[in-house]
């Protein structure tokens, strides 16, 4: 695969549509176009669509780019065509013949990358955008798109090169510069350490927003645990019915709640039981308890916090947020937050509480996988290059920790990114973009 290359790709999928959009991107975009689609004009108009017809036969719009104000940063030409898949194809195929490549997954965006239109955080913003299913999920990727990740990683690692370029200042040119000012570098350091922290600090809240918030509902049997699943659902996805021990295995769904990712387990009723089937559910039920990020126990409000919700609630040996389930029946229970699954009562104060609770700034990035990784490597070097600036050692060896964290940190945004991971990265974005 060459980055040289010209490559097309539909950009809006093949599924059936009014309208999709072909891309056309590479060295000889625009004399593809005009082989595939006329008439082209001998001075095209940048960024202004054109009406014509396409070499199979149908009619669209060209929209030329000019290289250095596309999308990739290359010259690109994107096609506006009937969406039916046979049309696209067709145009694809076209283009294939006068010269381009098909596109690879995420190519598109890869070379927005190695052309320096957006860093490898921004790039990850691109993929979260398409993948969003809520609106915090939405509002996160933008925050990465627009750069809020990349310009707190620069802002660190130019302090971490800023200590760096002291110290081997210091190192070479003593008789010009003087002797390093330890304590000034300290704290610089112990700055950078703090703003790495609390960047790490958000791997838990971004995994949450990626991935889901899993929340385990468990409680005895017949306390409306399928029916708060549903309730939340709008849809009846549970068997509800009055015989105890109808749920024998757990059940998940995904749900946006109040625009947080949610990943719902309806579990099976917690009680004694000789019945080997239904023991396995409950046993399965403590286990999705014990993984969940969040536990909401449900009891019956008809019938009071009993002496067995107590033992199973104490069983469960983690934190659990209480609802009185039934709550239209007995308005005054006396324990637990009351919630109707009837009713839907205490349902949206329940959902609410889930934003508060996940403490969620509307301006803050949060990191993924790979950043956290990285930040780990970063805070090991800044704490490698501190120990030795504090033990009075030869102050060139903190350079050392200080190259890996500088390096960690640039692997964040693709300055120190290595071919393999760039590569991965883009492989996992889907085609024509």
């Amino acid at each position: 695969m060459s980055h040289f290359d010209t490559i097309v790709a539909p950009i809006t999928g093949l599924a059936n549509a009014a309208v999709a959009i072909v891309r056309v991107s590479g060295p000889d975009a625009w004399h593809i176009a005009q082989t595939v689609f006329g008439p082209w004009p001998e001075s095209p108009t940048p960024r202004a669509a054109h009406f014509g017809t396409f070499a199979h036969g149908d009619e669209g719009f060209a929209l030329p780019f000019e290289e250095g104000r596309s999308y990739t940063g290359e010259q690109t030409v994107e096609f506006s065509i009937h969406g039916s898949p046979a049309s696209v194809l067709a145009l694809c195929q076209a283009c294939l013949a006068a010269g381009a490549r098909r596109a690879e997954p995420g190519e598109f965006t890869q070379r927005a990358f190695l052309n320096g239109r957006i860093d490898l955080s921004q790039a990850e913003g691109v993929r979260d955008t398409i993948e969003a299913e809520t609106q915090s999920q939405l509002r996160l990727a933008r925050l990465h798109r627009e750069g809020a990740l990349r310009n707190r990683v620069r802002a660190i690692r130019e302090r971490v090169l800023g200590v760096q370029a002291s110290i081997e200042a210091s190192v070479d040119f003593s008789d010009e510069v003087g002797e390093l000012d330890k304590p000034e570098a300290l704290a610089a350091l112990a700055q950078v350490a703090r703003n790495v922290e609390e960047l790490a600090a958000t791997a838990e809240t971004g995994r949450i927003l990626r991935h889901g918030l899993r929340v385990a509902i468990v409680g005895r049997p017949n306390a409306g645990k399928s029916s708060l699943l549903n309730a939340l659902l709008g849809t009846d996805r549970a068997i509800v019915t009055d015989v105890p021990g109808t749920t024998r295995d757990f059940l998940e769904e995904r749900a946006d709640l109040g625009g947080i990712p949610c990943v719902l387990t309806d579990t099976a009723g917690l009680r004694e039981t000789d019945d080997p089937v239904e023991a396995l559910g409950v046993e399965r039920a403590r286990n999705a308890a014990a993984a969940a990020d969040r536990v909401w126990y449900v009891a019956d409000a008809s019938l009071g916090w009993t002496e067995e919700d107590a033992r199973q609630h104490a069983a469960l040996d983690r934190p659990c947020l209480v609802l009185a389930n039934k709550c239209d029946l007995a308005p005054n229970a006396g324990f637990g937050r009351p919630v109707s699954a009837t009713t839907g009562a205490g349902l949206s104060d329940l959902i609410a509480t889930l934003a508060a609770d996940l403490e969620l700034s509307p301006d803050a990035p949060a990191v993924n996988a790979r950043h956290a990784a990285s930040l780990a490597q970063a805070l090991e070097g800044v704490n490698l290059a501190t120990d030795v600036l504090r033990a009075d050692r030869p102050t060139d060896l903190a350079s050392v920790g200080l190259q890996q964290a500088s390096s960690a940190l640039g692997a964040i945004t693709g300055e120190t990114a290595d071919a393999d991971l760039v590569d991965r990265l883009f492989a996992d974005f889907c085609l024509g973009k």
